[in-house]
């Protein structure tokens, strides 16, 4: 039996699960779920040593280096006496790779425990996504199954057919920076060719007049 709570850190979302009597730490970032080698150590009764060979002999196998790489994601933690360690973050799909080495009945209830965990929190983001426009939720369950962890912007511009393609809403925001407001500057330009105009004419009506 397991019961997610939710405790917010930062940027990430942790979600607590109890698997074989032991606090399993699963996390969002950028919509992506993770669980660490050190709690598939502690569930499955392993050394953390042992899991990490696990992931590093997947790791070595440049083949299959587009499938690990997202989702086994170097990490690190704190010891009982201070010293920094390594560790990793894994996806779903990285933990389900890693779980075929491990074995034996009780290592196939806490597969699925992990497994029932990971399925749970992604309902908690599909309906955090969910619009009820459903075009814009297909829309937005696609983006996050491709959005990057940093260095990446969004750019979206919304239009309204019946406005002669009007754009009624644009926005511009950049990972890791401040968002920025396209609109700002085409307004801005927009208005500033209005007032060249403006001043234009206002410039010709005045010559007639003193004509």
């Amino acid at each position: 039996m397991w019961q997610i709570k939710t405790q917010d850190k930062k940027a990430t979302n942790a979600n607590l699960v109890n698997i074989n009597d032991k606090e399993v730490e699963f996390t969002t970032q950028n919509n992506q779920i993770f669980c660490t080698s050190l709690d598939i150590a502690r569930v499955f009764e392993k050394r953390h040593t042992h899991i990490l060979d696990l992931v590093n002999e997947k790791l070595k196998n440049k083949e299959i280096q587009d499938f690990t790489e997202p989702n086994f994601r170097l990490s690190e933690y704190k010891d009982s006496t201070g010293r920094v360690l390594p560790c990793y973050k894994l996806t779903r799909d990285g933990f389900s790779f890693i779980a075929m080495g491990l074995t034996g009945k009780k290592a196939d209830i806490w597969k699925v425990s992990f497994i029932n965990a990971f399925n749970k929190m992604e309902q908690v983001i599909t309906q955090e996504i969910h619009s009820p426009n459903k075009y814009l939720t297909e829309i937005m369950s696609e983006l996050y199954k491709k959005l990057p962890q940093e260095d990446f912007s969004v750019d979206i511009t919304l239009k309204d057919r019946n406005q002669n393609n009007q754009i009624i809403f644009s926005h511009y925001y950049e990972v890791g920076g401040k968002p920025k407001d396209p609109m700002a500057s085409k307004n801005k330009a927009f208005f500033q060719e209005k007032m060249q105009n403006f001043s234009a004419n206002k410039t010709i009506k005045n010559q007639d007049l003193e004509r």
